[in-house]
């Protein structure tokens, strides 16, 4: 059995880097707040400090934000765009408003509210700039992908069924022209494989506009028993009946809250697929169980890792999911930015033990904000499956 997936401890070049970046960025904010609020050298690097502090905290809210139980698909054309703009909108707003709150507070009965924007709007250019420059120094190269090689033993597994090898890829989030390069690059890896079977544990797309383009990579995606897929909390928010007639179109079953079965030799290994069971909580898995003979080999196929929380999960001889991205952005010691998962941070990827349950939990792909990796590869699985 695997480990739960850690924090790493940071390499030399790693600590000077970010070093240095610190010390780059908390003197370009003293020279900021010089400049534009007029404070004394002491306030300035008081204040700057207090600014670089609130970094990861106004980061932090800026991924919940973004993040947040949505539906988009019920809204006209038009109105998602609005909502969808206001969300980007946010990105850049919500640091800018918190850092001049934080000025405003700080810096004493001097420091009027109009002078504390204007500086926190030059410490938030600032911050922008050098985000970028992180952004695209991080951003995995698009050929950057790891394939994981598993043999996972699943008790009752058919003789005909010993050596099934699953592909498994989640997490593509296509969205901008350059997210969707990389992506299609990285599935290219991924066709080099010869499985049994493909297994896509959904968010294909990050933008409308990108799902038939997402579709069309995937299929590039072939095995000799199908193509599955579920669909995750992402496609719910840009359409889930539009990406499903996608994906249906690329070659795939979309099991929405149902199970099939795949034949060998006369002998069943049992596929269970249930709807995004993170935020719009659309799973119903004893629906996807239902007909499904007690003691039979299955697996159970879900976006969220979440699933294995349900108490029927433990017919399941093992389940796939994505969602948590491996936390994307893992700093040395200090471990992930955010994993939206309710199995806690040291459970975000890997092949773990859950309440007796084996789980899979893939790193996904692609990307969602911030747009880049940190000690956490893109990862394509292939899961070889052995009789015991």
């Amino acid at each position: 059995m695997g480990r739960p997936m850690k924090a790493v401890a940071p390499t030399r070049r790693q600590l000077v880097t970010v070093l240095l970046l610190l010390i780059c960025l908390l003197a370009a904010y003293v020279a900021a707040l010089r400049l534009v609020a007029a404070a004394t050298w002491p306030e300035s690097v008081l204040l700057a400090l207090a600014c670089l502090l609130a970094v990861p905290l106004l980061l932090a809210l800026v991924v919940k934000v973004l993040s947040a139980p949505k539906s988009l698909a019920r809204f006209s054309r038009t109105l998602y765009r609005v909502i969808a703009h206001a969300m980007i909108l946010s990105q850049y707003l919500l640091p800018w408003l918190g850092w001049s709150a934080l000025i405003a507070l700080l810096g004493g009965r001097e420091m009027t509210w109009a002078i504390a924007f204007r500086a926190g709007g030059a410490i938030a250019a600032i911050s922008y700039l050098a985000g970028f420059a992180l952004v695209m120094g991080l951003r995995p190269r698009a050929d950057a992908v790891e394939v994981t090689a598993l043999d996972v033993p699943i008790p009752g597994l058919p003789s005909s069924f010993d050596g099934y090898r699953i592909l498994h890829v989640s997490d593509l989030h296509g969205g901008a022209r350059m997210v969707c390069a990389s992506a299609a690059e990285r599935l290219a890896r991924a066709s080099e494989l010869s499985p049994d079977i493909v297994v896509f544990s959904g968010d294909l797309a990050a933008r409308p506009d990108a799902i038939a383009a997402m579709a069309k990579e995937m299929t590039r995606l072939q095995a000799a028993d199908g193509q599955f897929a579920v669909v995750g909390n992402h496609d719910a928010w840009m359409g889930e009946e539009r990406v499903t007639d996608a994906l249906s179109l690329a070659g795939y079953r979309v099991l929405a809250n149902e199970h099939v079965a795949v034949e060998r030799q006369g002998q069943r290994l049992y596929l269970a697929g249930v709807r995004d069971a993170s935020y719009t909580q659309g799973d119903d898995l004893p629906a996807a169980l239902r007909g499904i003979p007690e003691g039979a080999p299955l697996i159970i196929i879900s976006h969220s890792p979440d699933i294995v929380l349900k108490p029927i999960s433990k017919r399941a001889a093992l389940i796939l999911a994505g969602h948590t991205h491996g936390g994307q952005v893992v700093f040395p010691w200090l471990g992930p930015l955010y994993v939206p998962t309710r199995l806690g941070r040291r459970r975000m990827a890997g092949l773990l033990e859950v309440n007796g349950r084996t789980l899979f939990i893939t790193r996904g792909l692609g990307e969602v904000f911030p747009p880049f990796r940190l000690n956490c590869p893109p990862e394509i699985a292939l899961i070889t499956l052995r009789s015991v």
